[in-house]
């Protein structure tokens, strides 16, 4: 999957883990558990995002 697309889904996840705090009364076990899923979510943008090729510029590359 892009990059790009694994990093704007993690954003989300981000932020709307940032907004439960405010809307909604937390406890323990939410922070704890919503700190893990924010976590894994930026893990898994580094493990399975595929950059797309980009071309040398260079002449003497093929």
């Amino acid at each position: 999957m892009k990059r790009q697309t694994l990093a704007f889904i993690a954003l989300v996840i981000t932020i709307l883990y940032g907004a439960g705090f405010a809307a909604f009364d937390t406890s323990q076990a939410y922070a704890a558990l919503g700190g893990a899923i924010v976590a894994i979510s930026w893990i898994a943008v580094g493990v399975f995002g595929r950059d797309t090729p980009r071309e040398s510029h260079r002449p003497f590359d093929n």
